[in-house]
């Protein structure tokens, strides 16, 4: 058994929600300076009256869910697990606004990945991941919220402990998503389900990518 562990989804999570309230409060006392008061808007009037027709962005999100691949228990006891479906996703991207802004389309792709990183009482280390990179095409309509589509690249678990690698075929997904958007920062806050499912290239096992979590973007 292992002795000590260091999952990244709760720090990252944590992350997230302090980077949010960082950009959000530096915003509030900029515009307490002027005497304007901070709003909180949803997507539809965020994007008519925010930016221009076309934006880069940097999403950062924390999601959960999914098989579990692989168990790690460890000499206290608690236990902890590598699943399809969890993982910290960094995605770089771009959007288009048409229709006088009331539709966007745009694309954005980075890498997807899970990690749990286990010693024992003599200094040796494990780890054991879940990688994946994904592509993603969305659209953002007037009377709706984004949805799109997520194809992703070489998903590959692997695990020092066990010795085990396991290579799943490319996945094509759906997700949904739901944002706020706080004005004048460029930042929104956010909620995730992407659905997918990993075809093992050996064993033909499928596995359930499913996800639940948040996002956080950044538009320039």
């Amino acid at each position: 058994m292992v002795q000590q562990r260091f999952n990244i989804l709760p720090s990252l999570a944590l992350s997230i929600l302090l980077l949010t309230f960082s950009h959000t409060s530096s915003s509030n006392h900029e515009s307490h300076n002027d005497h304007e008061p901070e709003e909180l808007l949803s997507d539809d009037d965020f994007y008519v009256d925010e930016y221009s027709e076309n934006r880069v962005f940097f999403t950062i999100e924390a999601l959960l869910g999914g098989k579990t691949l692989e168990h790690v228990t460890f000499e206290n006891g608690d236990t902890d697990s590598i699943h399809a479906g969890s993982g910290v996703y960094f995605a770089l991207g771009a959007a288009h606004l048409m229709f006088d802004k009331r539709l966007d389309v745009g694309i954005k792709g980075g890498m997807l990945f899970d990690a749990v990183t286990a010693e024992n009482a003599l200094g040796d280390k494990s780890i054991l991941s879940f990688t994946r990179y994904p592509i993603d095409i969305f659209s953002h309509a007037w009377i709706g919220r984004h949805g799109g589509i997520s194809y992703h690249i070489n998903p590959t678990f692997t695990s020092d402990r066990t010795n085990h690698s396991a290579n799943y075929h490319d996945a094509l997904g759906v997700y949904a998503e739901y944002l706020y958007h706080f004005t004048g920062t460029g930042t929104a806050l956010g909620l995730k389900y992407l659905m997918i499912n990993y075809t093992n290239e050996d064993t033909k096992e499928v596995a359930n990518g499913s996800g639940l979590g948040i996002t956080f973007n950044q538009m320039f």
